[in-house]
């Protein structure tokens, strides 16, 4: 994968809890301000996504003024080197011969039996 588009994909994921949070606080504060269904049109919700987009690029902004200044350059540093050892490919096999038994073997039913069989 590329780095450029890995990075895009992390703050995507990173930002887009505060994006939401943005734009339900701004739905609430329609409908505080509307009385019944006024304010809820088509050009009143296309209002609503110009302004969250103006104050999502306006926030983005401080974030990357932010990030710079502690001198982010695009890379994420990790403590530790990975490495694939022993443990990960124990915990490999282990998770591939769950997957393969479920695929041949109807476990669900198997255990619903066995529990029904032995509790009257």
């Amino acid at each position: 994968m590329p780095q450029a588009l890995a990075v895009q994909l992390h703050f995507l994921y990173r930002y887009i809890f505060v994006l939401t949070e943005e734009g339900a606080r701004m739905v609430r504060a329609r409908d505080l301000r509307s009385f019944g269904t006024r304010g809820q049109g088509l050009r009143t919700f296309g209002s609503l996504v110009g302004h969250l987009l103006l104050r999502t690029w306006q926030r983005a902004e401080r974030l990357h003024a932010a990030m710079l200044a502690r001198g982010f350059n695009g890379e994420f540093h990790a403590r530790k080197e990975f490495r694939f050892g022993a443990r990960e490919f124990v915990f490999l096999c282990g998770w591939s011969a769950l997957f393969i038994a479920l695929r041949f073997w109807n476990l669900p039913h198997i255990l619903g039996s066995a529990l029904t069989g032995i509790m009257p």
